[in-house]
């Protein structure tokens, strides 16, 4: 290793300290201490961090609201960043809020977070083809019982006692606040991404239940099958062509195959 990069990399590890960390190579002079010069690097490391996670979490700021700085610098505290792009430093946020000890009495950080980084990553994700109803128009009649669906692979489904997404959603359009709400039932929310844009809203169970079976692969007869233990027999054809209309006009499905 070069001088310089031995250099570099000490001063790496004293602004990454975030304390009275001390290199030999740094100097004092008439208008700055040791301290006070490393300090500036180490306050704007933290800033770029804390900046990066705003970014990230818009929900998460509407929600905690004056309360959002303190929670970004408890996290840079407890989780220094592991990677060289600081975009991936909120990865741990969502966990951090949910098993923290200073959030735990406030589950809804932790559900907003996981909200918040979900969108994220889900429109970083690769690029796939999505079908639309055209695109089933040459599936033969009897085939249907055998027919797979395949849904988008940077879906993601969540759980949340609390309406996050209402949050989410008004900081999107730069909306009043709105209030907070628990309910008693878990409730869910699918993710994903259509076009250029990501998508989110609340599903019910039964379309979760009948997401889950589609990718792991199951038939449209099993899907079907699903949806009958939840609905009446009769009511689960019309309930499954009405959860594939939706499907593939938001563009959750990249294609279809035949077992």
């Amino acid at each position: 290793m070069s001088n310089l990069q031995a250099l570099q990399q000490q001063l790496l590890q004293a602004v990454l300290a975030g304390g009275a960390a001390r290199t030999r190579e740094l100097r004092a002079d008439e208008r700055a201490s040791v301290a006070t010069r490393l300090a500036i690097y180490q306050n704007g490391y933290r800033i770029r961090l804390r900046d990066a996670l705003a970014t990230e979490y818009p929900g998460l700021a509407m929600l905690a609201g004056r309360g959002f700085n303190h929670l970004l610098g408890s996290y840079i505290g407890a989780h220094p960043s592991g990677h060289y792009n600081i975009r991936w430093h909120g990865a741990g946020l969502a966990a951090f809020l949910d098993y923290g000890l200073r959030w735990g009495d406030r589950p809804e950080l932790a559900e907003m977070a996981a909200l918040d980084w979900a969108i994220s990553t889900t429109f970083d994700a690769a690029d796939e083809p999505a079908i639309g109803p055209a695109d089933m128009a040459g599936v033969p009649a009897e085939a249907w019982a055998n027919l797979c669906l395949h849904p988008q692979s940077c879906l993601q489904m969540l759980e949340t006692r609390h309406n996050v997404e209402a949050f989410r959603a008004a900081a999107d359009n730069d909306a009043a606040r709105p209030r907070l709400r628990r309910y008693r039932k878990t409730r869910h929310l699918l993710v994903w991404r259509q076009d250029m844009s990501v998508r989110y809203r609340r599903i019910e169970a039964d379309e979760r239940a009948a997401l889950l079976g589609a990718l792991h692969g199951e038939s449209f007869a099993t899907l079907c099958e699903r949806l009958a233990g939840r609905h009446s027999p009769a009511g689960a054809m019309p309930r499954m062509a009405t959860l594939l209309h939706q499907w593939l006009d938001g563009g959750l499905l990249a294609r279809w195959s035949l077992h």
